[in-house]
């Protein structure tokens, strides 16, 4: 009924369609709004001005009816619904366009990127102290001015005035030489002394400074300022003026690198004064400054006890990850992204630790944030692929890895991963087109050049292969792999004097593995050196002393040697420990003057079918 009556109260002049226009202009204007505060730029701004200009102009038409309707009709159709469409429009396809390439959630109005301003280190946090208390105000020291010439101290008076006005723009140095003097008059004042000591620390004297805040400490005496008065912060300096002495004291020492001193300073501060976050704080960075990480938590803790501070809690975060407690790491930092889900330092440490634990869901939810954070930063994405495909998603890693490559075309390590599924796919030449853009990228990864290499072999391209290993070793001198796998790939090609050299590069970068003993005596009797390579026999035997195959290689270079015995001996154990290599000995022509050998032929015997089918 009541809706009834509303619409019969309408005029019958009044124009619906108009005002259902304005309504949607309306509409239209908040979608600008939040897009200018979101991305703020100039076409933003001036579109957003003229939307509100039409939209007020729409409204007082419609109420009072100040335009002609058909006039105003065609410019709020036309400025006030379809400029901000255009927009709408453009931010819906870009966000259709990011969506199909980062597989990722996108907002329609995506912020523009702000460059983290959290991404400090300890190292850098110690540089400068926390200050606390400034200088005392003029009108403080004048009213502990008790001279009985009043001509001297009204023009005391003025003298402290207009030196606390060079001190208002800074002019410490100038402030300095006048305070140098009015201690030397009223040398008995504490407050004076104070200030003159607070004005060599900030000309950086700091020897100066503790000696004049020694002597105001020592003027004011030491008694608790405390008592008689409620513990805690109090808005008047000269109450606080023991502290304040203590805390100035303290700074210089820090200033001093005398931290164990200046840990002492701030300690008797927080005797007066309990919960001074300021003092706590300096504390951490003198534990910090000696290497205690494990005090300066504790310290941190009780700043943190007093008021909330994610600057300070990530810096915890930190220092606990340095001490490799990463469950009280990941804490500290869950607690800051749930107060501030736009810190973007936290994020990234974040997704360390998951990373390091394996944790690939929280993984992902850290990286994706990052992205969100920082949508032209190339890594986060490569990043979030890596985490995607450890959790099975690989087309969605493969989309990242692709987005990460077209913010930053030489990404090596997302041309890699991507490489890495191309070739587990079976999709030979993109992985190895993606290996070869990886390696004119930013970083010549060693496993680059393993995959590409290994994939070369696997397709009978042996000689391309040995081209990457080559290549590799001039990249990555100190690569046992690259050397081993590059001293094999000559040795399919029967290039076994380039391999011994290889061989014998690879043993001073590693002298522990039974296999390159055993390929590189391979490749001694390929040149028939039978000698040197029964030597690396028996030195592979040193590392694993029940290796079948170098077992195996010393009955074959003891054969080619023409000692039956020792022959006979170490087939003998290299059966023992696998019996399938008696196929191998009968088939082998290092062998051949001993297949008739009783002993060999006996040796060498293969099992009859029955006995096989118990074996």
């Amino acid at each position: 009924m009541r809706l009834i009556n509303a619409i019969s109260a309408i005029p019958v002049t009044y124009d619906v369609s108009q005002a259902f226009i304005v309504v949607l202009v309306a509409v239209l204007t908040l979608y600008m709004g939040f897009r200018l505060i979101r991305r703020c730029n100039l076409w933003t701004i001036l579109a957003f001005v003229l939307q509100l200009c039409i939209l007020t102009v729409g409204v007082l038409t419609v109420i009072q009816k100040v335009l002609s309707i058909p006039l105003y009709e065609i410019g709020l159709i036309l400025f006030g619904v379809l400029i901000p469409l255009i927009f709408l429009i453009y931010d819906y396809v870009d966000m259709k366009k990011r969506i199909k390439k980062a597989n990722s959630d996108v907002p329609l109005v995506e912020k523009l990127e702000k460059q983290s301003n959290k991404g400090w280190r300890y190292e850098e946090y110690i540089d400068k102290p926390d200050e606390w208390k400034q200088e005392i105000k003029a009108g403080a020291i004048t009213a502990t001015l008790e001279l009985a010439d009043k001509h001297l101290k009204a023009n005391l008076t003025q003298q402290i005035t207009a030196v606390h006005q060079l001190i208002d723009t800074e002019a410490y140095d100038q402030a300095l030489d006048v305070y140098t003097i009015l201690s030397g008059l009223l040398s008995e004042n504490p407050l004076i002394n104070y200030n003159t000591a607070w004005l060599h620390q900030k000309n950086e004297r700091f020897e100066e400074a503790i000696k004049y805040y020694k002597k105001a400490l020592a003027l004011v005496g030491e008694e608790s300022g405390a008592r008689g008065r409620k513990k805690g912060r109090s808005e008047d300096d000269t109450e606080n003026l023991r502290p304040m002495a203590h805390y100035g004291y303290a700074m210089c020492l820090y200033a001093l690198k005398k931290y164990e001193m200046a840990i002492s300073q701030f300690t008797r501060v927080l005797k007066e004064i309990p919960a001074l976050k300021e003092a706590e704080v300096n504390i951490a960075r003198c534990y910090m400054a000696i290497g205690d990480l494990g005090e300066a938590k504790n310290h941190i803790k009780a700043a943190l006890q007093v008021k909330e501070d994610n600057k300070l809690r990530f810096l915890l975060a930190k220092l606990c990850y340095e001490q490799k407690e990463e469950m009280e790491c990941k804490y500290q930092l869950e607690t800051i992204v749930a107060q501030d889900n736009e810190f973007t330092e936290a994020y990234i440490l974040l997704g360390q630790i998951y990373r390091k634990s394996k944790d690939w869901q929280n993984a992902q939810m850290a990286y994706k944030k990052l992205t969100q954070l920082m949508p032209q930063e190339a890594d986060y994405y490569y990043r979030l692929g890596v985490a995607q495909r450890e959790d099975g998603k690989t087309e969605e890693a493969l989309s990242n890895f692709r987005f990460a490559t077209e913010l930053m075309p030489e990404h090596s390590r997302a041309f890699y991963s991507m490489a890495s599924i191309y070739d587990a796919e079976g999709k030979t030449e993109k992985a190895i087109e993606c290996l070869n853009k990886s390696l004119e990228g930013n970083e010549k990864l060693e496993m680059t050049y393993n995959l590409l290499a290994e994939i070369y072999v696997t397709n009978d391209r042996v000689n391309e292969a040995i081209t990457v290993y080559e290549r590799s070793i001039v990249e990555h001198p100190e690569s046992y792999l690259l050397h081993y796998n590059l001293g094999v790939s000559l040795m399919m090609m029967k290039r076994y004097e380039e391999a011994v050299r290889i061989f014998k590069r690879a043993s001073k970068l590693t002298n522990d593995d039974p296999a390159l003993y055993y390929n590189w005596a391979s490749a001694l009797i390929g040149i028939k050196n039978y000698a040197e390579a029964a030597r690396l026999y028996k030195e592979g035997l040193k590392y694993k002393s029940d290796d079948d195959e170098i077992l195996f290689g010393l009955a074959r270079v003891s054969a080619l040697q023409g000692d039956v015995d020792a022959t006979l001996s170490f087939l003998r154990q290299a059966f023992e420990i696998n019996p399938d290599l008696r196929l191998r000995a009968k088939a082998s022509h290092d062998f051949s003057a001993f297949r008739t050998l009783p002993e060999f032929m006996e040796l060498t015997k293969l099992p009859m079918r029955e006995e096989r089918k118990h074996a």
